[in-house]
């Protein structure tokens, strides 16, 4: 005589099978979950950190006392209601400063200054023997910094006087005043100095406009302003653009220059300046279905 299973047994079985069933597939769900909540965390992490190291290299050659906050496509305000130095504001926690959200700034020409074993432009002038119309910049190689500013400007600045001038700026001058360098008021440009090389010379700077009224021992060769600007998307959040290549001395904005995109949705831009110490905030979101909504936040500082 066979065996077999009882209808209470088969019920039994089919009852734990149910339960480990239903049990698998609430951690099958819940892998997935992870899955997805952890890849989005890796990505907005990632492009985050991204944006913000990127940020960082541009802002370490900012030159000091160039550096403010202003709103987008506002002009010239004497009482300083659409712009602000960086150093007298704290947008990082000030909530009066929240429209304040682009943030410029002139950047000194790094690249050639690094290029080779000594700078292609020392950065030392000699005062002494110093013109109205030119000054010499001891153990520059001049030549060589042209054409790594063409270069990098795709072809639009250079030293050599063919396509739109380069600038210096005299550090410790009374005249030196971010209001006179086109920043703000696109009119005054009268303390950024447009330079040429002397031709024949390699060490030798003419001025080819406003002449300064002195001529300091240290310069700062310039050939492009930047800006961060945080553009709103339809979806309330932003795309944070770096805007380039543009000579505010020439009477340019940000908008004659080049537009790269750094990162997109972000929710917070902010940035503040103590000391010279350059601040900020940066956090962007990633939706990952329905309202959820993954928020991943940067922080770093510049010490110059």
């Amino acid at each position: 005589m066979k065996k077999a299973f009882s209808l209470i047994e088969v019920i039994f079985v089919l009852v734990i099978l149910g339960i480990v069933a239903s049990i698998s597939s609430q951690i099958i769900v819940q892998v997935y979950e992870s899955y997805i909540t952890q890849n989005a965390i890796y990505r907005t992490s990632l492009k985050t950190e991204l944006a913000a190291n990127q940020i960082v290299n541009r802002l370490t050659y900012a030159i000091q006392g160039t550096t403010i906050a202003k709103e987008p496509n506002k002009i010239y305000d004497e009482n300083m209601t659409t712009w602000a130095m960086l150093e007298d504001i704290d947008v990082m926690n000030n909530p009066n400063h929240k429209k304040l959200i682009m943030l410029e700034w002139i950047g000194y020409d790094s690249d050639s200054f690094s290029a080779g074993a000594t700078p292609y432009w020392s950065g030392v002038a000699n005062y002494e023997s110093a013109t109205t119309t030119d000054f010499e910049t001891p153990g520059s190689r001049l030549s060589r910094a042209s054409k790594i500013i063409k270069n990098l400007s795709n072809k639009k600045v250079d030293l050599g006087g063919l396509l739109e001038d380069p600038a210096v700026l005299f550090m410790n001058s009374n005249d030196y005043d971010v209001k006179c360098m086109g920043l703000i008021d696109e009119s005054n440009t009268s303390c950024i100095f447009k330079v040429q090389k002397t031709i024949g010379e390699e060490n030798n700077l003419t001025f080819t406009g406003t002449v300064p009224k002195e001529v300091t021992e240290r310069y700062k060769l310039t050939w492009s302003a930047y800006a961060l600007v945080p553009e709103k998307q339809p979806n309330g959040l932003y795309n944070l653009n770096l805007y380039y290549n543009y000579q505010p001395w020439n009477n340019e904005t940000y908008k004659d220059g080049n537009k790269s995109l750094l990162i997109n949705n972000i929710s917070v831009f902010k940035f503040t300046e103590n000391g010279g110490t350059i601040q900020f905030k940066l956090c962007a979101t990633e939706n990952i279905g329905a309202d959820y909504n993954i928020s991943t936040c940067k922080e770093k500082a510049i010490i110059r």
